[in-house]
């Protein structure tokens, strides 16, 4: 898609530091990594949400995103945990409009880490969304 900038490292017109390519999926170091080794992997196909991929798109992308992580575990020095991190809309923080899995290697004491903002919540309140949300 013209103006996306992972399209244009898909096709080739922004260089990018590529550590996984297939027909479908593409992987490449992340320019500012939170830490060393984080990588992005992306479709190669333009998609702009998560939950506009077909089943094939998210089997192939969770496969590519499996073997980057597998790789940065068993061949990168101290990487003793990977974390993911996909953000599927503006309010949640994507900031490039095409799908992209950030598999961010963990090392000990890098002091990175997720912080938790929720509320505790009610067992009634939770199984009412859960009523909702359920998936038959």
């Amino acid at each position: 898609m013209k103006g996306c900038t992972f399209c244009s490292i898909v096709e080739g017109a922004i260089p990018a530091s590529i550590v996984y390519d297939s027909a479908d999926c593409l992987g490449f170091l992340d320019i500012s990594p939170i830490n060393r080794g984080q990588t992005i992997v992306v479709p190669r196909r333009h998609v702009a949400s998560f939950t506009a991929l077909s089943p094939g798109d998210t089997t192939q992308l969770g496969d590519a995103v499996q073997r980057v992580a597998r790789a940065l575990k068993q061949r990168l020095p101290g990487c003793v945990s990977i974390a993911l991190s996909l953000a599927d809309g503006a309010e949640a923080g994507q900031d490039v409009p095409h799908v992209h899995f950030h598999v961010i290697p963990r090392y000990a004491g890098d002091s990175f880490g997720w912080r938790r903002f929720g509320q505790p919540t009610s067992r009634s309140e939770l199984d009412l969304i859960a009523k909702i949300l359920r998936i038959v």
